[in-house]
């Protein structure tokens, strides 16, 4: 064989080699490399999205009472956002931002990671976590674990090992760090106090009692000692209130009343729907799931990332829980009848809120919960958005009914809180000054909390 011969040869040997390592095995196929990895800007919001719906559907299916629920959306925004920021260049974490959040509660991190898959092992250990949801149902567990699962299996062969494990080890600790804070904030002892209601009588004829005998317990009376999340405290932003009780129909207290009585008695097909659509009661996503659910429309029209979905849904989680700390704290203190206590003592006794209508929440009235926290939502987004149009379909997708447009946050707010009058659930102070009250602690939501 010529030399010519021999190199050919040996050119051809070395060719065939290099082919055959650079062939892929089938049984072990090379992750495609994924660009972008470690900047959350570049992640579709639907993770995030797809998990806050999950915790709404928790919420309904439970089910979790107004306050109760609030927390839980707060917490899951929180361990969200926490799960993100590290890969949002200029962003900061909410350490040292919120009240019993110290900084270093969470370490930094530099490593290169897979944010949808930090997002989805933290928010399924989040929701696992008995300190935040009390008793996961066995078919929400096995809902939580399949949309894990189901994520988790987009990611396979696509994305290293290494990446995976680092990610999901990641999910866990943010987790920790958030279900280590949820501890400390009051709840485990909150839910063990009892409560005595005090009775209406003569010599307090103003005060609050259950108006239907299956909702004889007062729901959550202690929920004011809650700590919160950046107020002070949750008396900050109370509206006492101004319209003083009084039996004489022809007082204002009493007109407040009267108004309730003509309005319901007189509701039109379109305020129907109005109570329908914002009634959020125990058993459904509650008012403020209704915000969080709000959100994926408005993720989806401006056309947002991971990183803007996790700020809105931080701010509006963290927003309408201040809301109900607040809310609840001034219930109880002013422990205010309701409507139809009133109306059927001073008006009319076999009057009722109407066919097919919510019973009479088991709680006293002022000021509206639904008020408070759509006032707070609707400063914390309009601060964060500006004037935004968009087309709620939340409730289309729950019970079929006609989505509603609003040509804003606070379009929609109003309407969430004169849904309450023509519900016949409370008077209008009761929704004007929650509004008032809501959109105060919107406003220092927005103040305190520093994304950049």
């Amino acid at each position: 064989m010529t030399r010519f011969s021999i190199k050919y040869y040996s050119l051809l040997f070395f060719a065939v080699v290099l082919a055959s390592a650079c062939k892929k095995d089938p049984k072990n196929p090379e992750p495609t490399p994924v660009s972008n990895i470690g900047d959350a800007t570049k992640y579709d919001a639907s993770i995030a999205i797809n998990w806050i719906n999950q915790f709404r559907d928790i919420a309904k299916t439970q089910p979790l009472n107004p306050p109760r629920a609030s927390r839980v959306y707060a917490y899951a925004s929180i361990a969200l956002y926490e799960s993100v920021v590290d890969g949002i260049k200029g962003n900061k974490s909410l350490q040292g931002q919120l009240n019993g959040f110290p900084l270093n509660s969470i370490p930094s991190n530099n490593d290169s990671l897979d944010y949808g898959i930090v997002v989805n092992e933290a928010l399924l250990t989040i929701a696992k976590c008995d300190t935040i949801i009390p008793s996961l149902s066995s078919q929400n567990l096995m809902n939580i674990e399949s949309l894990h699962a189901q994520f988790l299996a987009t990611k396979t062969g696509v994305v290293a090992d290494s990446i995976i494990a680092k990610s999901k080890a990641r999910g866990i600790l943010v987790a920790k760090a958030i279900m280590k804070y949820a501890a400390t904030d009051n709840f485990l002892t909150v839910k063990t106090l009892s409560y005595t209601v005090p009775p209406r009588d003569a010599a307090h004829p103003w005060y609050w009692e259950p108006t239907d005998a299956s909702h004889l317990n007062p729901a959550e009376p202690f929920w004011g000692q809650i700590r919160p999340f950046v107020m002070d405290s949750s008396a900050q932003f109370e509206i006492p209130q101004n319209i003083m009780f009084s039996s004489d129909t022809s007082s204002a207290f009493g007109h407040q009343a009267l108004e309730v009585y003509n309005t319901v008695n007189n509701r039109t097909p379109a305020q129907n729907d109005i109570v329908f659509w914002w009634r959020d009661a125990s058993g459904t996503q509650t008012p403020a799931g209704h915000w969080m659910g709000i959100l994926q429309y408005v993720i989806h029209q401006k056309k947002f990332k991971l990183d803007k979905a996790a700020e809105l849904y931080a701010l509006t989680g963290i927003s309408t829980a201040e809301a109900f700390i607040a809310c609840w704290k001034s219930k109880y203190k002013f422990n205010l009848l309701r409507p139809e206590t009133y109306i059927n003592a001073y008006i009319n006794a076999g009057w009722t809120t109407g066919q097919g209508a919510d019973p009479t929440p088991p709680f006293p009235e002022y000021p509206s919960g639904h008020s408070v926290c759509s006032g707070s939502a609707d400063r914390a987004l309009t601060n964060y958005l500006g004037t935004v149009a968009f087309t709620d379909s939340v409730n289309f997708v729950s019970f079929g009914y006609t989505p509603r447009t609003f040509t804003s946050f606070t379009a929609a707010a109003d309407e969430a809180g004169m849904s309450r009058i023509y519900g016949g659930i409370h008077f209008m102070e009761a929704i004007q000054s929650g509004l008032v009250e809501g959109r105060n602690i919107g406003q220092h939501v927005t103040d305190k909390i520093k994304f950049k």
